[in-house]
């Protein structure tokens, strides 16, 4: 999956994690019962790559992780990545299948040892045969192929049809919150007896539904 020049190979003991990014009970707890095993697979950057640096990202840490069960909660891969000083990508194995897996971040301000990120959205791909799992080195800069990677690895989740990365990911969550909105008032609307409050309900439902994105399909 990854170019030669870029393969690290090399076990991270799952206590470094702990220790480094001072987990508490709860994520301590995560490790030991859903992972079995953590390795840095590859170091994306600029000295690997032979592309420039970018903007935001500068390096993505490809770590392959053996887990001890697939439904492993998103929460224990954002901790990893909201206190990496780099970009992550994850490949999971778990049961002889595999999924990727990645946490778009951004940097929210400095701490004294870095930069002090956020995890916005995480997206995994659906589990398959580890031969069947691709992913496509797409850009000149960092700041490309990471926005690949995510674009790549969420496929349609990211809906909506912005060139900025974060924009889209933004303009997606609304129009989701949305949707969710014009579910609720068709439930209340079915639930509803009396004629005149359906009424309301639904002529707040269609103008909620003419307030819809022009791009979205799903309703």
């Amino acid at each position: 999956m990854f170019p030669p020049q870029t393969i690290v190979g090399r076990t991270v003991p799952k206590q470094t994690f702990v220790r480094q990014m001072g987990a508490d009970a709860r994520m301590r707890q995560r490790f030991a019962h859903d992972v079995e095993r953590i390795e840095w697979a590859a170091k994306l950057a600029p000295s690997t790559l032979n592309v420039a640096d970018g903007a935001a990202v500068h390096e993505i840490a490809a770590f392959r992780v053996w887990l001890k069960r697939a439904d492993c909660d998103d929460a224990l891969f954002a901790f990893i990545d909201a206190h990496l000083p780099r970009h992550a990508l994850f490949v999971l194995e778990s049961e002889g299948r595999a999924a990727l897996h990645i946490c778009f971040k951004q940097a929210v301000g400095r701490a004294t040892d870095g930069r002090v990120f956020r995890v916005v959205r995480a997206y995994r791909t659906p589990w398959t045969a580890p031969e069947s799992l691709g992913l496509r080195l797409v850009g000149t800069t960092m700041d490309a192929i990471y926005d690949n990677f995510v674009r790549q690895i969420a496929g349609p989740r990211i809906a909506a049809p912005h060139a900025d990365l974060a924009q889209a990911i933004a303009a997606t969550a609304e129009a989701e919150a949305h949707q969710k909105r014009i579910e609720a008032l068709r439930r209340r609307m079915a639930a509803e007896r009396q004629p005149r409050k359906k009424h309301q309900l639904h002529q707040q439902l269609q103008q909620t539904i003419s307030n819809a994105p022009q791009w979205t399909n799903s309703i």
